[in-house]
């Protein structure tokens, strides 16, 4: 992979990342906002753009699709019991220069045989683009790899880490991340197989989801990635 840096920037291709089992098709639009805002809880506000790998990251791509879901405050995922099914998820676009503004909840983290780091999942579709399955992290968070619970996920890669920081007040996160796509990628999508399924992932699943679009067995699991 070539590397590209320009005054303004480093053009590197985002990496890929699993995608997980909490994937639920059908996501309702919005014009932004993933998770509802509650006073007691800390916010996000993501700005970025969508950029095309091959103009060396000079030409943001149009009308993205980005398919997103993440945990709630309590590290928990909607589409279990008891919670919404399309509690923070959600379907935006990108702008005609590819920008994109998400405001959502800082997402919480969760207890999988060990804890992850806090991380946003993104399913981006672009017309003439592989499809491209990664999460976001974020910087400073203790349980970044190597402590990640979760050792085939890319907490590790330098594409998919931002940094957020407080701007306008001690509760509100700020951040900007880039999405680099190239059309000569290959699928973009580290999925799950049979041979390498983290069993304490697949422990924590069959416990503890008990929806009916939620995966209980392995196979059902390595179905809904399909």
């Amino acid at each position: 992979m070539i590397t590209y840096v320009t005054a303004q920037q480093t053009c590197r291709l985002t990496d890929p990342d699993i995608l997980g089992p909490y994937y639920l098709p059908g996501a309702p639009t919005s014009s932004g906002k993933i998770c509802a805002n509650l006073p007691a809880h800390d916010r996000l506000i993501l700005t970025g753009q969508v950029l095309d790998y091959e103009s060396e990251c000079r030409r943001g791509i149009p009308n993205v699709k980005l398919d997103l879901w993440q945990a709630n405050y309590n590290g928990v995922y909607s589409g279990g019991q008891n919670v919404n099914d399309w509690w923070c998820r959600a379907v935006i676009h990108t702008d005609s220069n590819g920008k994109f503004r998400i405001t959502t909840l800082f997402p919480g983290r969760y207890n999988d045989s060990g804890y992850r780091p806090a991380h946003i999942h993104f399913k981006v579709t672009a017309q003439g683009y592989p499809t491209l399955v990664t999460q976001l992290y974020f910087n400073l968070d203790y349980y970044l790899s190597p402590r990640d619970s979760c050792k085939r996920c890319r907490s590790d890669a330098k594409s998919l880490v931002v940094s957020a920081v407080h701007r306008d007040d001690i509760k509100t996160f700020e951040g900007n991340w880039n999405i680099v796509l190239s059309k000569t990628q290959k699928a973009a999508s580290r999925v799950i197989t049979r041979e390498t399924l983290d069993r304490g992932s697949y422990i924590y699943v069959r416990e503890h989801i008990m929806h009916s679009r939620r995966p209980t067995t392995i196979d059902e699991l390595l179905n809904m990635q399909q």
